[in-house]
């Protein structure tokens, strides 16, 4: 079952005090192929990232303890006008949250697998409210930014490098982009270095057939 503690925060941006709701701890049982948990109890995915009820930041609870670099600086107007643009404004409330997060941490020049992170969670947020359209887009823009981090070597850690590129197979599979799906499931297998691995081999395996006979 999932369990949630209130905490107090203030916000690196505009410094006001507030207290928020923060993940302590899920469960779940199976999970999507784009490895989308199904959560037991109450669902933790909105409350991952935290939102200043103030200038409306928002990023992970640690990263409200993290100073800021004079050059990444965000701006309350920058905020602002992220939220102002056409897709952030259809968005659910939760996928809102994870996209503006995925686009303050391009402005601070953060990790692009981080940043694929969370365009996927918001993805995963639309499909939980049957929006296609929008679930589409932050696909678009999470399979923009995983494909970077392992073309530059950004992946945390080699044993994620399979898990990664897989991934960006799947979400290329979900868009309908047959051909780079196919390219990236099959280089899955050259990548794993761990005898444990072999199970994410032969899921890229039997998403790479689905892949070519169309079943999405």
């Amino acid at each position: 079952m999932s369990r949630f503690s209130i905490q107090d925060f203030s916000c690196p941006v505009c410094s006001v005090p507030f207290k928020a709701k923060v993940v302590e701890a899920v469960s779940h049982e199976g999970q999507d192929t784009d490895f989308f948990p199904h959560y037991i109890g109450e669902d933790p995915l909105p409350h991952f990232i935290i939102q200043c009820t103030e200038c409306n930041y928002c990023a992970y609870p640690d990263d409200f303890s993290i100073p800021f670099h004079k050059d990444t600086h965000p701006r309350q107007k920058q905020i602002k006008a992220i939220l102002e643009q056409p897709l952030a404004k259809k968005l659910s409330v939760s996928a809102q949250r994870y996209y503006l997060a995925g686009k303050l941490y391009e402005l601070k020049k953060r990790n692009s697998y981080f940043t694929g992170n969370l365009y996927l969670r918001g993805s995963w947020c639309c499909r939980q409210a049957a929006d296609r359209r929008g679930e589409i887009e932050l696909q678009q823009l999470a399979v923009k930014f995983l494909k970077d981090a392992v073309d530059h070597s950004k992946v945390s850690s080699p044993e994620n490098l399979p898990i990664v590129t897989y991934l960006v197979g799947e979400i290329y599979r979900r868009l309908e982009d047959r051909v780079a799906a196919r390219e990236w499931f099959g280089n899955v297998e050259e990548l794993v270095i761990d005898q444990e691995q072999q199970w994410i081999i032969e899921l890229a395996k039997k998403q790479a057939e689905l892949n070519e006979y169309y079943i999405n």
